[in-house]
């Protein structure tokens, strides 16, 4: 099906056959049914965006490695991760397409990282009152998110297919050596299923690339969800986290049927982080404490802030800070901002938190 919009514009008058222009009322119907923008193809995109159709075309024509910029960034378990930021142009298509194509989409009702009105509270109040907890993380999460898996779902919002190949791109970006470097043994099944395939993955950096990953997970989510109902427990995932709560026997009949949906659906499972986890244990779920009733922030985590909160007015911000070598740059923000994460989940307690941050002598 060819579309009005072609990548070479004409001012010259074109008459089409009524079979053509019902197909394209019935593309446009379709979209507005969904409540997406009506776009036809990629120069259309970037009219729509205010983007130089050029520009961009360049970016899907090449590797995209060039339009990035990156860093690493060091695990907690070893190892590093590869931080890909876009450059400034494509960043904005990025983020218009998130806002006017992605955010219009609904993700499983069981996800719940990255999602307007979602939080990792709610992720954790899912699992209150729970005898046990069984927890699944996802290998390289975004790594196994491939461009044909992006396209797929692109092409089912209703999207021309020369379209959806374009902004499968550029949401992707070509791995390279740089890239595979980052890989431990444990992962070299997705290595080399990435090395073999040569197609454009996620990247970590990018803004789109949270809700897309969602929306590829929708069956996984659903599947997921529908094994949970089945054997009588819960279920919800934030990112790569996985959780299933319930009778703790039930949880370890499940656990391969999980680890088949899992495969099935072309994703890893990073099965050193798999855990059973009783009440009475560290009974958390995605950093939070949901023990007793209640979803609560970690009782280390408040110490930390209680024993930074403590010295500062008693000793001063700067004998603190060389007694207890933390670094000095951005200590009042991040302070603050593990004040503020505690008031997203407790209050009441951070309250007292924020009353007692305003009293210290900050220097300035």
């Amino acid at each position: 099906m060819a579309f009005p919009f072609s990548e070479k514009s004409t001012s010259e008058p074109v008459n089409h056959s009524d079979e053509f222009l019902t197909d394209i009322n019935n593309y446009g119907d379709n979209l507005k049914k969904n409540k997406l923008p009506v776009i036809y193809t990629l120069y259309h995109l970037c009219q729509m965006a205010e983007v130089p159709v050029k520009e961009i075309l360049r970016v899907c024509e090449s590797t995209r490695i060039e339009h990035y910029k990156r860093f690493k960034i060091r695990k907690k378990r070893g190892g590093f991760r590869v931080i890909q930021t876009p450059s400034d142009s494509l960043k904005y298509l990025q983020r218009w397409i998130l806002v006017n194509i992605l955010n219009e989409l609904d993700s499983h009702e069981r996800c719940f990282g990255f999602e307007k009105k979602s939080s990792i509270l709610k992720n954790a109040s899912v699992h209150l009152n729970q005898p046990a907890i069984l927890k699944l993380d996802l290998q390289r999460f975004y790594d196994s998110i491939n461009e044909k898996r992006i396209y797929g779902v692109i092409q089912s919002f209703g999207y021309h297919s020369n379209l959806s190949v374009y902004m499968a791109k550029l949401l992707t970006v070509l791995p390279n050596d740089y890239f595979f470097e980052s890989f431990k043994k444990t992962e070299s099944n997705l290595k080399n299923k990435l090395q073999k395939l040569n197609q454009g993955v996620l990247s970590q950096g990018a803004p789109t690339s949270p809700k897309i990953s969602n929306l590829v997970c929708r069956r996984l989510d659903q599947r997921m969800y529908e094994l949970a109902i089945k054997n009588g427990l819960n279920y919800s995932r934030y990112a790569d986290d996985i959780t299933f709560s319930g009778n703790i026997e039930v949880l370890r009949k499940v656990k391969k049927a999980a680890y088949y949906i899992i495969n099935d659906e072309k994703f890893f499972v990073n099965y050193g982080k798999t855990k059973f986890i009783k009440a009475g244990g560290k009974f958390l779920v995605t950093g939070l404490n949901i023990e007793n009733g209640s979803v609560t922030v970690p009782k280390k985590k408040k110490m930390e802030i209680e024993h930074h909160l403590y010295h500062c007015l008693n000793n001063g911000v700067i004998n603190h800070l060389k007694t207890s070598k933390m670094p000095q740059r951005n200590f009042k923000d991040w302070l603050l901002g593990n004040i503020a994460f505690v008031h997203s989940i407790e209050k009441n307690v951070a309250k007292v938190y924020f009353e007692q941050f305003n009293k210290i002598n900050w220097p300035i």
